[in-house]
């Protein structure tokens, strides 16, 4: 991938969706990645369906569109050094298996995250 921004829209209401994008920011010291919510305006712009993708972390590289492991992967690949590495190995793994992975994980998000459905926690909230 070149050096071009990566823009990264999330669930911005699940907690685990926004500690793995604080998790990410704390990283992108290359200031390669660029958070939005998934029903933002940024993602209107972009042509994201009204409501957001839910379900389903969303990663947009020029105007490519990418989703669920394969964005995981993209966003380990722009942090550079042994997140890179750790994205070559994860696209040995069949698409299909990553995606299993993930969409277990997206399943169980908010069960993960320690927060049942009516608990919130946006983006703002980890930034203090």
């Amino acid at each position: 991938m070149s050096a071009s921004p990566l823009i990264v829209l999330i669930d911005g209401e699940c907690p685990f969706c926004s500690r793995a994008a604080a998790w990410f920011g704390r990283r992108n010291g290359r200031g390669r990645l660029i958070f939005g919510r998934n029903v933002g305006e940024v993602a209107k712009v972009l042509g994201e369906p009204d409501g957001g993708d839910a379900g389903t972390i969303v990663v947009w590289h020029g105007s490519r569109r990418l989703v669920r492991s394969t964005a995981v992967l993209a966003l380990l690949n722009a942090l550079g050094g042994g997140w890179r590495w750790l994205a070559i190995v994860g696209r040995l793994v069949p698409k299909f298996l990553r995606d299993a992975v993930y969409d277990f994980i997206a399943h169980h998000r908010y069960r993960f995250s320690g927060c049942h459905l009516g608990a919130r926690l946006s983006l703002l909230d980890l930034a203090e």
